[in-house]
């Protein structure tokens, strides 16, 4: 009789934990025992698409290596991905649909640009949706806020790596400097540093606005030739840089051009072509020409994946590197998936090497920011490829 009555016991708690966990991942608003929808939004078709035509890629290729794998503890990855246009409006819209009518689990990307992002950290938080972000203005993550994750290193520490390089490795001495940089949210950080450095150095400074969809600079490069710089950095994009070195070339401009981030990547070259010899520039992530061993992967699998693609670009690198920290936060998050575990998850993520596709990742509670590392590369316009001239860097307090 005892013994029925334990085994009567055991069978019910065991039955009342089973079904305590599965209404917990019952009740996760986009995650099935067989499923994860995870969402985006993208500058599919605005002024910055040229940027995520090489990320979008990146993202959906290493998910599609993983769902093939088996994907995350038994789940599948579904990736959807919505057009903001680069507007704040159209990503507020796009957010909403996501979250409300698609029932999205987690975002591995939100929004396409800071300002995006920005307008909607307070529905992010609401909803304690875990995001992964493709801006770095740290405005947004120092204090580190709870679900907002972003893959950059801040725009401010690749100034101060950029300056550290001229003034430490190529010891100029008060060199005239001029900035280049967008009317867009993203500007705010690396305007505020290259002002505090300059003024720092005692370096002229010349500030000019450049269009973020501009194909003809020849005003602004006029201006340039008015200032004659030593230095000109560019915080821009792809078309915009390109632009840029073109007009530069075709004026006959002599100053050393220093491209930033996003529009320091292959696509840039081959737009500028011979204008872009002599440019260099700073980014956080591997290059495809790289020999390092997750480039060599990561153009194995796109090759299996994506046949006849051809060349793949830094951005195309930053996309996979999304959804690697993606897929690392849900392997942490365990079966049990939801909003705290997946945050816990991409936490406990620490002396992660990625073998290449970036410096070593330290994520915790109060450092959100999935690399501080960035290379300063030098461009070889004959084979299309960047050439490291320093190893990661860190910037320097």
């Amino acid at each position: 009789m005892r013994k029925a009555v334990f085994v009567l016991v055991v069978t019910l708690v065991v039955s009342l934990v089973l079904f305590c966990v599965h209404t917990v991942n019952a009740e996760v608003r986009g995650v099935t025992d067989k499923e994860i929808k995870i969402g985006a939004m993208a500058d599919v078709t605005g002024p910055g698409a040229d940027v995520y035509q090489g990320v979008i890629p990146g993202w959906r290729t290493y998910i599609q290596f993983i769902n093939d794998r088996g994907g995350i503890h038994g789940r599948k990855i579904k990736f959807i991905i919505e057009d903001d246009r680069f507007s704040i409006p159209l990503a507020l819209a796009a957010f909403k649909k996501l979250v409300y009518r698609d029932k999205i689990f987690a975002f591995s990307w939100a929004a396409s640009g800071a300002g995006q992002t920005h307008a909607i950290i307070p529905l992010v938080e609401k909803e304690k949706i875990p995001i992964i972000t493709g801006t770095n203005n740290s405005a947004y993550f120092i204090p580190a806020r709870r679900y907002v994750f972003t893959t950059l290193p801040f725009y401010e520490d690749q100034i101060k790596i950029i300056f550290d390089y001229m003034w430490n490795d190529l010891k100029v001495n008060r060199p005239k400097i001029a900035l280049l940089y967008m009317e867009s949210a993203s500007s705010r950080p690396v305007l505020q540093m290259v002002r505090e450095l300059t003024k720092k150095h005692n370096a002229p400074l010349t500030e000019i606005v450049i269009p973020i969809a501009g194909l003809d600079m020849s005003s602004q490069v006029l201006l340039l030739k008015r200032a004659n710089p030593d230095y000109v950095i560019i915080h821009g994009y792809i078309a915009n840089t390109a632009a840029v070195l073109r007009d530069a070339k075709k004026f006959n401009l002599k100053s050393q051009i220093i491209a930033m981030q996003y529009g320091f990547v292959r696509k840039t070259v081959e737009l500028a072509r011979g204008a872009a010899k002599g440019l260099w520039g700073i980014n956080s992530f591997g290059t495809s020409t790289d020999d390092s061993p997750a480039m060599a992967q990561l153009r194995e699998i796109d090759k299996k994946y994506n046949p006849g693609a051809g060349y793949r670009d830094e951005n195309y690198t930053q996309g996979w590197l999304c959804s690697m920290i993606l897929c690392e936060g849900l392997k942490n998050a365990g079966k049990n998936l939801n909003s705290e575990t997946l945050v816990e998850g991409w936490e406990k993520i620490k002396n992660f090497d990625t073998q290449g596709i970036c410096g070593v990742i330290n994520l915790g509670p109060d450092d959100h920011k999935t690399t501080n590392s960035s290379r300063i590369y030098k461009v070889d316009v004959e084979n299309l490829s960047f050439i490291p001239v320093t190893d990661w860097r860190k910037a320097k307090e």
